[in-house]
């Protein structure tokens, strides 16, 4: 039976993915945390954003993570726990910083780019799909050529200077193998935009991946985009599945970290718009390649207070992840789904 619903927090949030010590794992971190503390801890330090949690075939809970603000940019970081509802999980100690000899991070110059990691299982493999920033240009021999250093990113949102979703494989959650292509590149695809914040989900026999990217140059052009395919390898060409900005405004990063999940006959998107205010917008839809574009008003269902929204299911109970504090860390609260009259 289809039911038009919508989610609610049920209870309070709990840290699972508290501001990770990284002394000793990143180059210069000491002084990094040193002059944070000499400013009197004043905004962002290893600070916690897009993130996905899974779990192990040994049964343990993993979350991995992108911190920014760290002492070299922008990396992934690993926590891991025996039971969801656990506060606080371990930090396990690993890092995956960006590989700019697999095509990564190319011309972000004053720091390393590596983000948005989320994770699927297929065929008794681990996927992790993550963001590699700039993705530079290929010749004709297929290598990349690098351009000039990028010091306003809003002016390099253009064809040559377009972003990348990348992939790696993992037998057990914890230890990952980029999977490259013949020319040694990480990358699945490269744009449209600075494309990032992948998500996927299934749908029939055919894996859908959402994620941001612009149209055009520009970032008035932000929105969500999905690509299909059978492998995970293999991708199609992009098509705009939303965007709307009378939900967020039209700066890019006021529409971000797409997540798309079914229930009860429909597809629901959670768009976030502002971290700190822990603002997400959520759309309803019969079709999951259209949330609205252009005027989203009639698929809207309502604000929902959190950011970097990620659901899960465990033992009938669901819960969604938010990265509303990222000063703190990354959090976790039981979630619901009720009716919705409208």
């Amino acid at each position: 039976m289809r039911r038009k619903l919508r989610p609610v927090l049920h209870d309070r949030w709990w840290l699972i993915g508290p501001s990770p010590d990284l002394t000793g794992l990143l180059p210069g971190a000491e002084d990094h945390r040193a002059k944070w503390e000499a400013d009197g801890c004043k905004g962002e330090h290893n600070a916690p954003v897009d993130h996905h949690v899974f779990q192990g075939p040994d049964g343990k809970w993993h979350l991995w993570g992108c911190v920014r603000n760290t002492a070299v940019g922008r990396i992934l970081y690993h926590w891991e726990t025996d039971a969801l509802t656990d506060r606080s999980w371990r930090e396990t100690g690993e890092v995956i910083r960006c590989d700019r000899e697999a095509g990564e991070c190319l011309n972000d110059g004053l720091s390393e780019q590596i983000q948005s990691p989320f994770v699927v299982t297929e065929n008794g493999a681990y996927h992790m799909f993550y963001g590699g920033s700039m993705a530079g240009v290929q010749d004709e021999n297929g290598d990349l050529q690098s351009l000039a250093e990028m010091t306003d990113r809003s002016t390099y949102i253009d064809t040559p200077h377009e972003f990348q979703i990348c992939l790696m494989t993992s037998e057990d959650g914890r230890t990952w193998t980029r999977r490259r292509d013949a020319h040694g590149h990480s990358r699945l695809f490269v744009g449209p935009g600075t494309d990032r914040d992948p998500c996927v989900i299934k749908i029939g026999d055919l894996w859908h991946m959402y994620y941001l990217g612009y149209e055009g140059r520009g970032e008035c052009n932000n929105g969500f985009v999905c690509r299909t395919s059978r492998d995970l390898i293999h991708w199609s060409d992009w098509t705009t599945v939303h965007r709307d900005d009378r939900f967020g405004g039209s700066h890019g990063y006021r529409c971000e970290c797409p997540h798309v999940v079914f229930r009860d006959g429909y597809f629901y998107l959670f768009r976030t718009e502002e971290y700190y205010e822990h603002r997400t917008h959520v759309f309803r839809s019969e079709d999951p390649m259209d949330f609205g574009i252009g005027d989203a008003a009639s698929k809207y269902v309502g604000y929902f207070p959190a950011a970097a929204v990620e659901i899960y299911e465990s033992e009938g109970q669901e819960y969604v992840s938010s990265n509303h504090d990222p000063i703190l860390g990354t959090k976790m609260c039981h979630l619901q789904w009720i009716e919705d009259g409208s």
